[in-house]
């Protein structure tokens, strides 16, 4: 359970004690040291949490703070070390406590960046979300709002923490919920409309990926185009072919998802693109994906360590004193190449190499190897599986989907 020391993960940790048991549960504290007080509202978690019987760690963010996009990079830093202490602990989840509120607060954002009702982002917060293709994060309270949590916590003589940021209006957040107390909650009707849609467009799209991709010897994916199934679902699967072969953090852009659609549906003056840091090349039905030759880096991983090179593939160096260099084939972009620094004599090795030099290597199902949405698990297990890249964990919360952001 993340515990903030705010009304809302308390309420959660609360209740949730009393119901998994002190046992099952375990409350991590995350100090991103952004202000002062921060290092004292983590031991006051604590000892609520001993109150409880609960094992409690607090988590320090120690890196360099941002000048910008604070909250963005603080919310990054705050999952990574969240993910790291799930997989050292062993634990089945991380349970944050996002309200109906933070839905709201969240579709109004949304709304305003891309008022289309058909956008998928007005899905809001998911209820799971699977991190860095190991932890699932389980929201159970995004049905119901903090004044009701705030009830329940002051019936129960508990205290919590007021976190000033959300008071401070240069953060869009805090500029949506006091837009929102304006003009008061709105129904949560449209969002849960948008998750199913949401879930029925990935179920098409995996079953494309299923029937109609293959994957090239260089990595690259060939595709046969199906122009009778649903066009959404179609592009939503090709997107992610992008994200796959290309390799980038970001999804497309509004720019990038209209030169694709037109290439799958226009007049087909143009027959080959660059989207998202792949080369899209078509001839009637068929459509070639792979990589294109920029931004290939030269990468090194230290001894003992796992990295994620070109965005595309998740390698250890199992040495613990020699680092591993990886670059790409000058002859096919889209192939990974390792070598180490042995002189003029270096051999250079392939993926199938691995046991000769000493790593492992394994292809990621692109974006969704970083963040997967639990509507979009059929898709992202489809991808995974065309490219031979490792299993999704299922989601330890078999009901996500059927609550579609109510109260369980």
């Amino acid at each position: 359970m993340a515990v903030s020391g705010g009304s809302d993960s308390l309420g959660l940790l609360y209740r949730l004690s009393q119901t998994a048991g002190p046992a099952r549960l375990v409350a991590l504290t995350v100090d991103h040291g952004l202000r002062e007080g921060s290092a004292e509202e983590a031991r006051h978690v604590k000892s609520l949490s001993r109150r409880l019987g609960l094992r409690h760690e607090t988590l320090v963010w120690k890196s360099d703070k941002p000048a910008t996009g604070v909250q963005a990079a603080a919310r990054a830093a705050r999952y990574r070390l969240m993910s790291n202490a799930a997989s050292r602990m062993g634990l089945a989840a991380v349970l944050t406590a996002h309200t109906a509120d933070d839905q709201m607060e969240t579709l109004w954002m949304r709304r305003a960046r891309r008022p289309k009702e058909s956008s998928a982002g007005l899905a809001g917060i998911s209820p799971a979300t699977l991190f860095e293709g190991r932890m699932w994060v389980l929201r159970p309270w995004l049905g119901i709002d903090r004044a009701a949590i705030r009830s329940d916590l002051a019936a129960s003589g508990m205290s919590w923490i007021e976190d000033p940021s959300n008071r401070d209006v240069r953060f869009e957040r805090v500029r949506a919920r006091q837009a929102l107390a304006e003009r008061g909650m709105a129904d949560m009707h449209t969002a849960r409309k948008a998750a199913a849609r949401r879930t029925l467009l990935a179920r098409q799209a995996g079953a494309l990926v299923q029937k109609h991709f293959r994957p090239g010897s260089d990595h690259s994916l060939h595709i046969t185009l199906d122009l009778q199934q649903p066009p959404q679902a179609v592009l939503l699967a090709l997107e992610a072919a992008i994200g796959l072969c290309g390799g980038a953090a970001r999804p497309l852009d509004r720019r990038g998802k209209a030169a694709l659609e037109e290439l799958i549906y226009g007049n087909r003056a143009r027959q080959s693109v660059t989207l998202g840091r792949a080369l899209l090349r078509r001839k009637g039905t068929e459509l070639t994906i792979m990589r294109e030759r920029r931004g290939l880096d030269r990468s090194t991983i230290v001894p003992g360590a796992c990295d994620d090179w070109d965005g595309r593939f998740r390698i250890r160096n199992l040495d613990h004193r020699l680092p591993l260099t990886v670059f790409a084939d000058a002859a096919h972009p889209g192939v990974p190449l390792f070598s180490r620094d042995f002189g003029a004599s270096s051999p250079i090795w392939r993926l199938e190499d691995g046991v000769a030099g000493g790593f492992v290597a394994g292809a990621l199902a692109g974006r969704y190897a970083r963040i997967l949405p639990v509507y979009e698990t059929p898709l992202g297990q489809a991808l995974a599986d065309t490219v031979g890249a490792a299993a999704f964990p299922p989601c330890p919360w078999t009901n996500a989907l059927a609550f579609g952001g109510q109260a369980p």
